[in-house]
């Protein structure tokens, strides 16, 4: 049987501090590059592409099925941003301002389609996406402050 004394692990438990080498990452600004419309662009389209398996180029059906297919696939990544109307600055919710694009869609046959006038998912998907850019002031919802407040909260 071995046995090992408090001495012994004691000296292998403590481990000396060292300076960190790199800069310090934890850094309060956006590290992102790219533009709000386009991470909402681009994101959108990932989120329907998971959410029906549709390609780029796959025929874009508008029936009362799509619509509301349309609509529960887009909702989880809608929810990652704040929409504010640009008109009285009224903070609209994410599923009302998802409702009020693809409504456009709807009444605009036209837009959303190829030049030979088709209607393409990619195309939908992008249009949906200009007209929130377009109506809204759109900005991405900071999950560290929103984890932060939801602490705050159930701390009081």
């Amino acid at each position: 049987m071995l046995t090992v004394t408090t001495s012994e692990t004691s000296s292998r438990d403590v481990r000396p501090l060292k300076p960190r080498d790199g800069a310090d990452r934890r850094v309060q600004d956006d590290r992102r590059r790219s533009s709000v419309s386009m991470r909402l662009r681009i994101g959108l389209w990932y989120q329907y592409h998971r959410a029906t398996r549709a390609g780029e180029f796959d025929p874009f059906a508008r029936d009362q099925y799509k619509r509301s297919r349309i609509e529960e696939a887009l909702l989880p990544e809608v929810v990652k941003y704040e929409f504010i109307r640009t008109d009285n600055q009224a903070l609209v919710p994410a599923a009302s301002a998802l409702a009020d694009a693809v409504d456009f869609l709807w009444a605009h046959p036209e837009v959303g389609c190829n030049a030979t006038g088709e209607s393409m998912a990619v195309y939908a998907i992008n249009a949906i996406s200009e007209y929130m850019v377009r109506t809204f002031k759109v900005t991405l919802v900071d999950r560290r402050k929103a984890d932060r407040r939801t602490a705050a909260q159930a701390a009081s």
